[in-house]
C-alpha cells in the first residue's frame, strides 16, 4: 500500500494532518506555522512531528522546509494558504495581488519539491468568486507545472462533522487524477451527538480541575464518576451580568426574533443572538464561538457560549486532542481548523484511487481501481483488448424521501457512485485500448444516447445500431401516470474500417436490434442496485465475440460481464472502484 510523508504547511493545531493520519498510510513528518500557540498545540498532539515556527516569506526559513523535505522524502504537501484577493477589484491583479502572497510562497515550495500529491483547503469563495477566475489561475498555474488537478466545494457535514462548513477543495496529483471524494454517509452528525453530555457546565465556570475541586458533590462531581475521561478545553466564558440575562430570555434552541417586544434599552440585542438546535448541524464554526453575540453559536439549554471544548466536537476533534494556548488563542485554533473528518475522507479518497487491488485467475484479471486512472496506466503499456462491454453509472440517481417510508424503498437514487459520474471522459482512453477489429458495447439511459454516440464518433468508432433490452417483467411503477420503464439501451461502435464479429445464429433469417430478458432474481441476484441479467450479456457475448477473445468492462460493478465471459469461454478483465461491488464480482468470477 502506498505511503504518504506530508508536510503541512500552514499547519495550525493540525486537524489536517490529524484526519490524514485517520489513514494509516499518511504520516505528517513536518508542520510550519507563524503562530506560536497553533506550533504548541501540534507538537504536543504529534509529538513524532517535527515542527517550524517561522514565516514562509523569510528565505532561510523556505530553504529548511526544503532540505528536512527532502531528507525526510516528503511526497505530499497539504495546507491551507491564505488568500484574500477574490473580488472584482482583486481580479485585476489575480494571484499577483499582494493579499495573496502567501498562496504564492506555497506554490513555490510545491514548485521546488514537486511532491506526488498536493490538497490545498481554503474558503468556499476561493471557487466562486469572478466566476470562477481565481480557481481557474489556480488550477493553471498548477497544471503548469505537471499536475493533475480537481477542485470542488465539499460541505464537512456529508462527512460526519455536525456542522455546516463548506470549504473548496483541490487535489492535484502528478501520477494520476485524483477526483473529490464523494462517499458521503448517510447518517449525519447533530449537535446532540456531539456535545449534549456536556451540559453540567455553567457560566463563568473554569477548567475541569477549578470545578472538579469546587464542592464535593456538584454535577460535574458526578458526570466525571460516569466518565473517568477529563475534559481538558471544557471551559466556559465569564459573560457579564447583562449578557446573561439576555441569555435567559431566550428560549431553548431559538434566537432572539422569539424575545417579547416590550424589551427597551439595554435589553434590546442589537445584533444575532441565537442559539444552537440539538437535532440540527451547527453552522460553520469560527475563531469567535466564545461569543454569543457572533451569532449561532450560543448553548442550546444553558445560559452561555459553546466551550472550546464542545466546538472543538463540533469540529470532529477527539476529547484527547488537546489544545494550548489563552482562551482567545484556542478559539482561534479550534476555529481556523480543518475538521479531521472532512480531511480523513480525503485521504481515505485518494488511497482509494491510487492503491488498487489485483486479482488474476485462469482466463481473467480484476481490479479494485479507478477506471479513469487505470486506463491511462494501461495505454502507456499498450494494452489492447478485443472488445469493451461496460455498463457504466448513467447520473440517474435522485434524491427522494423513500427511506422515511415504513417499508423503506431505494427508488432511483442508488448512491453517490452514480451522482456527478463523468459519462464521456473516459471513451477516448477505451476507444484507444480496443482492438482495430474490436467492437465496444455501452450501456446507457436514454437521455444521454445521442451525445455518447457524438463521443464515440469523435474517437474513431463507427455506431452500427443501439440495443434495446426489453424487460419482460418490468417494475410497475407510477403505472397510471407513465407507460412502464421496460427498456434500456445499449450503443453497439466499432472502430472504424475494422472487420467485426457479429455471430447470427443460422435458424435466425435476421436478428433484431432486442433482447428480451426478465429481471435479475433469486440466487443470481446481489447487491448490486443496477446489476443486469447474465442471460442478457451471455446473448451480447455470443452474438458480437468469438471464443478465446479477451473483454474488458472498465465499470464491471458485480460482474456479470465477467461471468458471462468467462462461462462461455471467453477471457475478461475488468475494473471496479467500489470496495464492495469489487467483493461481490470477485466471488461471483473466481466461482466460475
Amino acid at each position: 500500500m502506498k505511503q504518504f510523508k506530508i508536510l503541512d504547511l500552514f499547519s495550525g493545531a493540525g486537524g489536517f494532518s490529524y484526519g490524514m493520519e485517520m489513514n494509516e498510510n499518511f504520516k505528517t513528518v513536518l508542520a510550519v506555522d507563524i503562530n506560536k500557540n497553533a506550533i504548541e498545540t501540534f507538537k504536543k498532539n504529534f509529538p513524532s512531528s517535527e515542527v517550524i515556527l517561522g514565516d514562509l516569506t523569510i528565505e532561510e526559513v523556505k530553504e529548511e522546509i526544503v532540505n528536512i523535505c527532502i531528507e525526510k522524502k516528503v511526497n505530499m504537501i497539504i495546507g491551507g494558504p491564505p488568500c484574500q484577493g477574490f473580488s472584482l477589484k482583486g481580479k485585476k491583479l489575480g494571484l499577483n495581488d499582494s493579499r495573496n502572497f502567501l498562496f504564492l510562497e506555497f506554490f513555490h515550495i510545491v514548485e521546488k519539491l514537486k511532491p506526488e500529491i498536493i490538497v490545498i483547503e481554503n474558503v468556499k469563495n476561493m471557487s466562486t468568486a469572478s466566476d470562477g477566475f481565481f480557481i481557474k489561475q489556480i488550477e493553471k498555474m498548477f497544471s503548469d507545472i505537471g499536475y493533475n488537478i480537481n477542485h470542488g466545494i465539499l460541505n464537512s457535514y456529508n462527512f460526519g462533522v455536525p456542522q455546516i462548513r463548506e470549504r473548496t477543495i483541490i487535489i492535484g496529483c502528478l501520477s494520476k487524477n485524483i477526483k473529490l471524494p464523494k462517499d458521503y454517509i448517510t447518517k449525519k452528525n447533530t449537535v446532540r451527538n456531539a456535545i449534549s453530555d456536556l451540559n453540567y457546565l455553567k457560566s463563568g465556570e473554569g477548567s475541569f480541575e477549578e470545578v472538579y475541586k469546587k464542592e464535593p458533590d456538584c454535577e460535574f462531581q458526578k458526570q466525571m464518576r460516569k466518565d473517568s475521561k477529563l475534559l481538558y478545553n471544557h471551559q466556559s466564558s465569564n459573560h457579564s451580568k447583562l449578557s446573561l440575562h439576555k441569555l435567559s430570555l431566550i428560549p431553548p434552541e431559538k434566537g432572539k426574533e422569539y424575545l417579547p417586544n416590550d424589551l427597551i434599552g439595554k435589553q434590546k440585542f442589537s445584533t444575532t443572538w441565537t442559539r444552537l438546535e440539538w437535532d440540527k448541524p451547527s453552522p460553520t464554526i469560527d475563531t469567535r464561538f466564545d461569543t454569543p453575540s457572533n451569532g449561532k453559536n450560543s448553548h442550546p439549554i444553558l445560559n452561555r457560549a459553546i466551550t472550546p471544548r464542545e466546538a472543538a466536537r463540533i469540529q470532529s476533534f477527539p476529547d484527547n486532542f488537546i489544545f494550548y494556548g489563552n482562551k482567545t488563542e484556542v478559539c482561534k485554533q479550534i476555529g481556523n481548523a480543518v475538521p479531521p473528518l472532512l480531511s480523513k475522507a480525503i485521504a481515505d479518497s485518494i488511497i482509494k484511487q491510487i492503491d488498487f487491488v489485483k486479482v488474476r485467475g485462469s482466463g481473467f484479471e480484476i481490479y479494485r481501481a479507478d477506471s479513469f486512472n487505470l486506463m491511462k496506466d494501461m495505454l502507456k503499456k499498450h494494452k489492447k483488448f478485443n472488445h469493451i462491454f461496460t455498463d457504466p453509472p448513467y447520473n440517474i440517481s435522485q434524491c427522494n424521501n423513500f427511506s422515511t417510508l415504513k417499508i423503506p424503498r431505494k427508488g432511483l437514487d442508488f448512491g453517490m457512485w452514480d451522482k456527478d459520474f463523468n459519462l464521456y471522459g473516459w471513451i477516448k482512453d477505451a476507444s484507444l485500448l480496443l482492438d482495430k477489429n474490436g467492437s465496444i458495447i455501452i450501456f446507457c439511459s436514454y437521455r444521454y444516447i445521442s451525445f455518447i454516440i457524438k463521443e464515440l464518433e469523435k474517437n474513431e468508432i463507427d455506431v452500427k445500431d443501439v440495443i434495446k433490452w426489453i424487460k419482460k417483467n418490468p417494475m410497475p411503477r407510477n403505472r397510471d401516470r407513465r407507460y412502464v420503464q421496460d427498456t434500456e439501451f445499449a450503443i453497439w461502435g466499432v472502430k472504424k474500417g475494422s472487420k467485426w464479429v457479429f455471430n447470427r445464429n443460422e435458424s435466425s433469417p435476421y436478428l433484431r436490434a432486442e433482447i428480451r430478458t426478465n429481471l435479475v432474481s433469486g440466487k443470481e441476484k446481489t447487491k448490486h442496485p443496477t446489476q443486469k441479467s447474465l442471460s442478457l450479456l451471455k446473448e451480447i457475448i455470443e452474438i458480437h465475440t468469438n471464443k478465446n477473445d479477451v473483454i474488458f468492462d472498465p465499470f464491471m460493478g458485480s460482474g456479470t460481464t465477467g461471468v458471462a465471459a468467462l462461462s462461455l469461454s471467453r477471457k475478461f478483465v475488468g475494473i471496479e472502484l467500489e470496495t464492495e461491488y469489487f467483493d461481490i464480482a470477485r466471488k461471483r468470477i473466481e466461482n466460475i
